[in-house]
């Protein structure tokens, strides 16, 4: 047991909490944050600091990092959530299965028990909502203008004002923009001699908000162009929240306890008692502080947050953002070959479907080239013979991409989660028909309108729910005071002193990541809290 008392115990290390973490660690509150922090310890070691062709043509070893030193880089099964988790990745997954067990028959998500959360692996696009996404929320653009300025000035953020500014929010605090590989800079070219034509068919392209750096900042480096940001976080010019955690180690003020399992907290008079099991032994452990912010992740909050107030079979509601892939052939590319080899891994391009203009909920999409993933992962969802399939693959790859489609969600019925009795951990989630319908047909206007810059839809892909890994929605913020919500500060109601700030909070999503919208949301709590601290 810990006897000292904390301002503020910081519940999880990923991308919420580290940005909830720093306004009051930065104004001399004495932060601990607790957490499992699993790290890797095998890859960041072993990946050479070479660009991915460099190493395809000359490494002996490379099968070591790209298939994996027990080959768990080679999934057999259907893509779906994680289908970017290469062997240096799948740390960020590591032990979540086994100490966050999950009952469901229809969402089976990725979680995360690592220093630095999901976004040790997360693909890095950072739109800030724009105020139609805001529909149902207490607060509005203008309360987290100021908390996204901030959070961008932290991390960095590319980009720049193109013809999706008014769907990617204002954001004055912008890197230059990284640059579009071949596939990106011919598709984005033929939108600009079509512009006319492909808006009035309701879409728009334009470079993609990303965190990831065009020039050196805060001590990290500019991305080298290497194509390794699926393998590599050499010179961390790709944000990962342990990026944060390391600046928040130079506070005096700040603790990081590792190997810590968060599973209940009690309010007590004045101070929280916060219950954790040690990773390894599975000892209890207890943590007091005058405050607790939960950043666990949205089903590590929910359940921390449900079993300490004995909310035992009350169901909560969950949203997630439908994934949908759609593998296209690039025709402005077809035949050619690569003409630059230097290259990032990243969304070459952001694609918004939005028939009735920037003031009406829109469709947000991301285009990849596919490249360092390795062709073989895309061979089992292929539906040609293999040997043929391959060259087929390989003739086509410099004009191949992939274009990721979120659609928005809101609750029903018919998605939820409940806390059994049993500590069983339940999750089930399903769309309606009419939603389904929906999807489709934006999917099918989607492919149309791209049919018109010359990109052609070759296969379809649902990976399934969750796939995303964007799910809110389960303490959502409310104007009204009802159990299991969050008031407009962040604090859990049927507390005093407890506050959460990750995806948990939003009562819908809109059809955009929502890493950075988390982020600044838990600068704005946790900016309150220290002003009230002080």
């Amino acid at each position: 047991m810990s006897t000292e008392i904390a301002d503020v115990i910081v519940v999880g290390s990923g991308a919420s909490a580290v940005n909830a973490a720093f306004p009051l660690a930065s104004a001399g509150r004495r932060v601990r944050m607790l957490d499992v922090g699993n790290r890797d310890e095998t890859y960041d070691r072993i990946v050479p600091e070479a660009s991915f062709s460099e190493l395809r043509r000359t490494d002996p070893q490379q099968h070591r990092y790209l298939l994996g030193e027990h080959f768990e880089g080679i999934g057999w099964g259907h893509t779906g959530a994680g289908a970017q988790l290469t062997p240096p990745r799948q740390f960020v997954t590591r032990d979540a299965d086994r100490l966050q067990p999950i009952s469901s028959t229809s969402f089976f998500p990725l979680q995360s028990l690592a220093e630095g959360g999901l976004a040790g692996a997360w693909g890095a696009g950072s739109p800030a909502f724009s105020p139609p996404d805001f529909d149902g929320f207490p607060i509005g653009y203008d309360d987290l203008a100021p908390h996204y300025e901030a959070v961008a000035g932290r991390i960095g953020i590319s980009g720049t004002r193109d013809d999706l500014w008014p769907f990617l929010g204002e954001l004055e605090s912008l890197l230059p923009p990284v640059d579009s590989d071949d596939n990106g800079r011919t598709i984005l070219a033929r939108y600009i001699a079509n512009r006319q034509r492909a808006q009035r068919r309701g879409l728009y392209l334009g470079q993609p908000r990303l965190a990831m750096l065009s020039k050196p900042y805060r001590g990290r480096e500019a991305t080298h162009y290497r194509d390794m940001d699926f393998w590599s976080d050499a010179g961390r010019s790709v944000y990962r929240p342990r990026w944060t955690v390391d600046e928040l180690r130079s506070f005096e003020t700040f603790e990081f306890v590792g190997r810590q399992l968060v599973v209940a907290f009690e309010e007590r008079e004045h101070e929280v008692v916060v219950t954790a099991r040690h990773a390894d032994t599975g000892k209890t452990e207890t943590h007091r502080a005058r405050h607790v912010i939960l950043g666990a992740g949205t089903l590590g909050s929910t359940r921390i947050a449900l079993r300490s107030l004995a909310a035992f079979g009350r169901r909560v509601p969950i949203v997630c953002n439908p994934h949908t892939y759609l593998a296209l052939l690039n025709l402005n590319q077809l035949g050619k070959d690569s003409l630059r080899d230097a290259r990032h891994s990243l969304a070459q391009l952001c694609v918004v479907y939005a028939p009735e203009g920037s003031a009406r909920p829109f469709t947000v999409g991301h285009f990849y080239s596919y490249r360092s993933l390795l062709l073989f992962r895309l061979m089992k969802d292929s539906p040609l013979p293999f040997r043929e399939g391959l060259q087929i693959l390989r003739a086509l790859s410099p004009s191949f991409g992939v274009l990721i489609l979120q659609h928005a969600d809101r609750p029903t019925p018919a998605k939820y989660c409940e806390l059994r009795e049993d500590d069983r951990f339940v999750v089930e989630y399903a769309l309606s028909e009419g939603e389904q319908a929906t999807n489709d047909r934006i999917e099918s206007n989607i492919v149309r309108a791209l049919r018109g810059l010359r990109c052609v839809r070759m296969m379809t892909m649902r990976p399934g729910h969750a796939a995303s890994t964007h799910f809110a929605g389960t303490l959502p913020m409310s104007d009204r005071d009802e159990p299991l919500t969050t008031a407009r500060d962040g604090r859990l109601r049927g507390t005093e002193r407890v506050y959460v700030v990750d995806g948990s909070v939003f009562p819908s999503l809109p059809s955009k990541g929502l890493t950075f919208t988390m982020m600044a949301n838990a600068d704005r709590v946790a900016a309150g809290l220290a002003r009230r601290l002080a």
